[in-house]
């Protein structure tokens, strides 16, 4: 579904919003994890990376397909990762909110590993 052309203007800066939402979140994540000292380095590593492997596989969804036939697909992806609020999403249409309304919010959690350790 295209959206039009007054919410895709809206659309521009909600996206700008919810990007930097994004990335401050997984350098927050990547900062709680390197700072983790119960873990060892390597297995903080192996979480780091982990992180950011999956995380970039959602942005890849939420932002890279940017265009007016794939905008309500992005904000349903930037509702379901929690980055904007329903009071910055009031600004777009009642036909864009109602396309969103079906979306359960699932904010961020960071998996924490157990740490086996090798007797050799």
């Amino acid at each position: 579904m295209e959206i039009s052309e007054s919410d895709w203007k809206k659309f521009k800066s909600l996206r700008l919003l919810a990007l930097d939402r994004f990335c401050q979140g997984v350098l927050g994540d990547a900062e709680t994890i390197s700072q983790h000292n119960a873990l060892s380095a390597h297995a903080r590593y192996g979480m780091l990376y982990d992180l950011v492997h999956n995380r970039n596989k959602d942005m890849v969804r939420a932002f890279d397909y940017f265009s007016r036939s794939s905008a309500v697909m992005s904000l349903r992806f930037m509702v379901m990762y929690n980055l904007l609020t329903d009071a910055e999403l009031s600004v777009l249409s009642e036909d864009t909110l109602r396309d969103l309304k079906s979306v359960v919010r699932q904010p961020y959690e960071l998996k924490w590993v157990e740490e086996i350790v090798r007797q050799e």
